[in-house]
């Protein structure tokens, strides 16, 4: 009988990680609550894997229907019902393939968002594993899934959604997503911050915190600039922070366009007093936690942290709000709205006119207006 084992599928503090199942001492294996299954096995030198469900009657179902292929394989019999390779269309090797398209065509954040919501699919289609095979409700199931965690269907579901559209659409096969019906996008009001909050939240910064947060509200960097500016970068004489491109990092501005943001004589003075780190390009490496600067969640904590600190509600602090702020302050202050798109990197007006709304003081105003009675 050909060997397929069984793994489960865990989250680590590095990742997603592959795990054997736990034994007794009689060697009988000792099943999880729940999780996700693969089976493992070796085909022509090469050792492949394929979901197989999040129970363990599909996990063994998987195994099973995986040796008895395999010694169909090898006794050169042909079993009913099981594609050939050369006539199917293999789930786990599409998605691969695809993935590494997006990682190299696209940034790192969006290929890490692809390749989690398509492995959790293929995991969650278990254990149909031709491309081929899977319909309309399977994907129809999938979002309810996620819906079922408390995932929000005009945001979260609706990228799962556009996601798994474009994969089915570049194998160019009957693309099951199409009759599956469109989620209505949730597009979020930018709230931005008030001048008495941002003044409690520098307030608690120290040095380091303090020249960052103020670049970024002051210029309305995005995370991936932040994370590797550069001295180069910055005209501290003529004020001005310029966006490139760093390949070195795998950056790339969004929409693909350099540009450059000017700023306050008093920001300058700021970073001109932000202390330098020997032998390093870098504005702002973490000096406490080098390993982590280029982690997703490293300035979303340090924003939370520093809100905690100040007394504020941490749940309100993010840091695409300081953005968000920038591009609020700009508009409110007289700027017109196309100079503020190219400051923001913004592709379509649209995007930057969003930012054109009533500020919470001006409605205050209100309240000292009399009718005229």
């Amino acid at each position: 009988m050909a060997r397929v084992n069984i793994l489960r599928r865990i989250k680590t503090s590095k990742g997603w990680a592959n795990v054997a199942l736990k034994r007794n001492t009689k060697k009988r294996i000792q099943w999880p609550s729940g999780g996700r299954f693969l089976i493992e096995w070796r085909e022509n030198g090469k050792r492949l894997r394929a979901s197989a469900g999040e129970t363990p009657a599909e996990a063994l179902e998987a195994q099973k229907r995986k040796r008895l292929e395999l010694d169909a394989k090898g006794s050169g019999l042909e079993l009913s019902g099981l594609k050939e390779d050369e006539e199917s269309l293999l789930l786990n090797k599409a998605v691969e393939a695809f993935l590494k398209d997006i990682k190299t065509f696209r940034k790192p954040l969006t290929h890490q968002k692809y390749e989690y919501v398509l492995e959790l699919f293929a995991e969650h289609v278990s254990p149909k594993s031709d491309a081929r095979e899977i319909a309309p409700e399977d994907i129809k199931k999938f979002l309810a899934w996620r819906k079922s965690k408390g995932l929000d269907p005009g945001t979260t579901l609706y990228t799962d959604r556009v996601i798994l559209h474009n994969f089915f659409n570049k194998l160019g096969i009957d693309n099951p997503v199409k009759k599956v019906p469109r989620l209505p996008k949730f597009r979020k009001r930018p709230v931005a911050y008030a001048d008495a909050e941002l003044q409690k939240f520098l307030a608690t910064c120290d040095d380091w915190e303090r020249a960052f947060f103020s670049l970024v509200l002051a210029t309305g960097l995005r995370r991936g600039k932040l994370q590797t500016l550069h001295w180069s970068d910055l005209d501290l004489a003529h004020r001005r922070v310029h966006v490139r491109a760093k390949p070195q990092y795998a950056f790339l501005p969004k929409d693909w366009e350099e540009r450059t943001v000017p700023f306050s004589k008093e920001l300058a003075e700021i970073l001109k007093k932000h202390s330098r780190t020997e032998k390093c390009p870098l504005v702002f490496p973490s000096v406490l936690f080098p390993s982590r600067l280029s982690s997703p969640s490293f300035l979303h904590d340090l924003c939370k942290a520093v809100a905690k600190r100040a007394r504020l509600d941490e749940k309100e602090w993010h840091l695409h709000r300081f953005r968000d702020t920038a591009a609020t302050r700009w508009l409110r202050a007289g700027i017109d709205v196309r100079t503020v798109q190219e400051w923001l990197g913004h592709e379509s007006l649209a995007t930057t006119q969003k930012y054109l709304e009533p500020s919470k003081e001006t409605e205050k105003q209100l309240e000292d207006m009399k009718l005229p009675f």
